[in-house]
């Protein structure tokens, strides 16, 4: 076995350690039953009645909350199967009279008040009294409210953030982080097994890393730290790779580039010595992966002491977050699954070397497309330069007629030898009914290729497990909407979340009621909250605006309407309850009792709140959950501004129920979020 070997069979022992606590932990957390949610038994118990009053086994129908200040109801009811059947003319003349009076009837009577009916819609009043017991059932479970067991019998990987080893982490990451870890929590919320993995890209491009750090180590300052000689290495690769490009020496790159090369290629001026450098370069490189991939000991020693030194930058990233991925694996761990997934393809005819003959047939196809006017010219020469350098290189082809290449031409894995692998050892070891890659949109392609190439490697089924590739936007410039390069997206996220802090401590500070160490805390917290909040309330699929300059309205907009705005609402409700300084009472201890309309839509959206978490989860979607802790927030705040719960030395014991059912649900909400409600604001 050689020293790669060892290192990744020491790394499998950890990760089945990890993933065998993670199963226990599961066991052990039981979460409530979606059944027993007051929401959804109202459900079925109105649908056992409109079974029994069509006489059909199967009546599809929808249920809408209402603004009882506005509709008189608190629920609209319509049976979607039977409009769709007959029409609404029909369904209003023939059904709306058996519906209204079905839900009216003796079944329902300890849940309805009153039932009316408007066009197509059978509006029910429900009693004053399922509203409270709904509130004491929150109570009840606490801070388990909203969870439930939808997905308890799926075990989910989700795999996010995923930086490169030598490279800055650019926001790009920071959406990764953020949008990966918020899922992980709504499908841990609702019952599943998830598996957090951290796919770190260790391996690819290493050849350069290794082969630049002994020649160019020398010259870095001594000042420096380990990550940043690496990014310096990186630096120097890039900018070669450019010089090349550019085709016109040292003169056609820009002044900082020309100071690299002068630093690091003395001597080295015109185009030709410049190709003549970087193809010594690439040489000497691909030697040295070839003997990373082979297991040398001094080659690994090198890189893993690499890999350490970028973990640990990163590192810093994660705990300013909060964020404690479970699994950081680098894509070597899967390099020999890959590579055995690869040779057993080819011994079974499934992959095959891409032949000159081959690529000259699509070069013909696509010569003749030209032709047709169906592609253009530079379209054409783009795919002949991509099949031509793939002469020579294992392919897996695909059922839409595209191909996957698996290996390079001079036996080298790539990046796709090794997701494969990846998919292969994480079927092994976690036994996933899914996998979930929270990856940018530009990413979209590869995943669906390497999604088919699974099934046709026998790797997946059509359906087991479920691949998804939740992607996300760019952010641009929020004035001209110009795409960020990484390097301006991490000083604009870094500025953001910087001026956040200041903002929020400020603020806090201004009440003179906090300490140092207090100040600190709230700040933080509500920076990460403010900027994760605004983030997730929007379609992750569009790009992120992010400003530049005078942030100040920016900040206002996000405290106002964003995660600072629910934080505050949450404090407030906890504060009530603090004075109150009793426990809160049970429903039991309450007699005559009438809510007001605004309390029945408050109870209302606090007893949806177990749906959204179940839709966001099932819709890959954190802004359903979002928008509701937020519609909660607006709701209460109106509401305690004209209600008060404790006055002149009298507590309202209703509403210090539904007070207590507030800050429980916007408080688990912020947390699936990753928002956290600071000790004292």
């Amino acid at each position: 076995m050689n020293e790669l070997a060892r290192h990744n069979a020491a790394r499998r022992h950890d990760v089945i350690r990890l993933r065998d606590i993670i199963r226990k932990w599961r066991a052990e957390s039981p979460v409530p039953s979606f059944g027993d949610y007051p929401l959804t038994r109202l459900r079925e118990r109105i649908t056992q009645v409109l079974r029994q009053h069509s006489g059909r086994a199967d009546v599809p129908w929808e249920i809408d909350f209402l603004d009882r200040s506005k509709f008189g109801a608190d629920v609209a009811v319509r049976l979607t199967g039977l409009l769709k059947e007959c029409g609404a003319k029909e369904y209003i003349g023939s059904h709306v009279p058996w519906i209204t009076a079905a839900l009216a009837g003796p079944e329902l009577a300890d849940l309805v008040a009153e039932v009316t009916s408007k066009g197509i819609y059978v509006n029910v009043r429900l009693v004053d009294h399922w509203f409270l017991a709904g509130v004491q059932s929150v109570i009840d479970v606490a801070e388990r409210f909203g969870q439930n067991d939808t997905r308890a019998t799926r075990a989910q990987i989700v795999d996010y953030s995923s930086p490169n080893v030598a490279k800055v982490l650019h926001a790009g990451h920071f959406r990764s982080t953020m949008i990966g870890h918020v899922l992980s929590n709504l499908y841990e919320a609702c019952g599943a097994v998830v598996y957090r993995i951290n796919h770190i890209n260790d391996f690819g491009g290493f050849g350069f890393m290794l082969e630049g750090f002994r020649r160019f180590e020398p010259y870095f300052p001594a000042s420096w730290g380990d990550h940043e000689r690496l990014v310096a290495v990186y630096a120097i690769r890039r900018t070669l790779e450019r010089a090349v490009a550019a085709g016109g020496g040292v003169a056609a790159v820009d002044a900082e580039e020309r100071d690299i090369l002068a630093r690091y290629f003395p001597g080295v001026c015109t185009a030709d010595e410049v190709r003549a450098v970087y193809a010594e370069f690439v040489g000497a490189a691909d030697e040295r992966f070839r003997k990373l991939e082979e297991g040398a000991a001094d080659e690994v020693a090198l890189w893993r002491r690499m890999v350490e030194w970028s973990l640990a930058d990163f590192q810093s990233f994660y705990q300013a977050l909060g964020i404690e991925i479970d699994f950081v694996i680098g894509e070597s761990f899967y390099l020999d699954a890959g590579n055995a997934v690869v040779d057993a393809a080819i011994g079974e005819g499934i992959a095959f070397e891409l032949t000159k003959q081959q690529v000259r047939a699509e070069v013909a196809e696509l010569e003749g497309a030209v032709a047709a006017n169906e592609i253009t010219a530079a379209a054409r020469d783009a795919a002949v330069a991509l099949l031509e350098k793939d002469i020579g290189a294992i392919v897996v082809p695909l059922p839409d007629g595209e191909r996957l290449v698996v290996r390079r031409s001079d036996g080298r894995s790539i990046y796709a030898t090794r997701d494969i692998g990846a998919i292969r050892l994480r079927r092994e070891i976690f036994d996933p009914t899914d996998l979930n890659y929270v990856v940018g949109q530009e990413q979209r392609v590869h995943f669906a290729r390497l999604f088919q190439a699974a099934r046709v490697l026998g790797l997946a089924t059509d359906t087991m497990p479920t691949f998804k590739h939740t992607y996300f936007g760019f952010y641009v410039d929020a004035d001209t909407g110009r795409k960020l390069s990484s390097r301006e997206s991490v000083a604009g996220v870094n500025e953001l979340l910087a001026a956040a802090v200041r903002h929020f401590r400020a603020r806090s500070a201004a009440d003179g009621v906090m300490t140092e160490e207090e100040l600190d805390e709230a700040a933080q917290q509500l920076a990460i909250g403010s900027v994760i909040f605004n983030d997730l309330k929007r379609d992750m699929k569009g790009s992120v605006g992010i400003a530049r300059g005078d942030l100040a309205p920016i900040l206002a907009d996000f405290e106002k309407s964003g995660g600072p705005y629910v934080v505050y609402s949450a404090c407030r409700a906890r504060a009530i309850l603090r004075k109150y300084d009793k426990p809160v009472p049970h429903l039991s201890e309450i007699g005559a009792f009438e809510l007001s309309d605004q309390e029945a839509l408050l109870i209302s959206r606090i007893l949806e709140f177990p749906d959204k978490v179940v839709k966001a989860a099932d819709e890959d979607n954190p802004s359903i959950l979002v928008r509701h802790v937020l519609d909660i927030a607006w709701i209460y705040n109106s509401y305690y501004a004209s209600a008060p719960v404790l006055e002149r030395g009298t507590a309202n014991k209703s509403r210090l129920m539904i007070t207590r059912a507030v800050q429980l649900t916007l408080t688990n909400g912020l947390s699936l979020c990753h928002v956290e409600c600071p000790p004292k604001i």
